[in-house]
């Protein structure tokens, strides 16, 4: 499988070389136009898929019941490890002072 993609890749690289060479300017212009839109017709596709189409489906189609609460308990958990990696917590010091004496001495 890993050779064919290889060579789909090293086809569209020639053929890609070729049209860059090749291919009169006007043309080659129309066709970055083309994909221009057609990414901006995706991207639109995909917002109006998210906000209006998708919650319809999503009852019949999406996550099983538990899966939000999962969701935000894995979220919690991974606030409350980054929290516990920090030291300090929400009090941050310069990296210069980290490993200062005289700082704590001075107060």
């Amino acid at each position: 499988m890993t050779v064919a993609f290889e060579q789909l890749y090293e086809t569209r690289e020639y053929f890609v070389g070729k049209w860059n060479r090749y291919a009169p300017q006007p043309l080659k212009t129309a066709a970055r136009n083309v994909q221009y839109n057609v990414g901006t017709l995706i991207k639109k596709f995909r917002k109006i898929w998210k906000k209006t189409i998708w919650p319809y489906l999503e009852p019949l189609f999406g996550v099983p019941k538990g899966g939000a609460a999962q969701k935000r308990k894995d979220a919690q958990e991974a606030r409350d490890r980054k929290a516990r990696s920090t030291s300090g917590g929400s009090e941050r010091r310069r990296r210069n002072t980290e490993y200062r004496d005289d700082i704590e001495d001075e107060h």
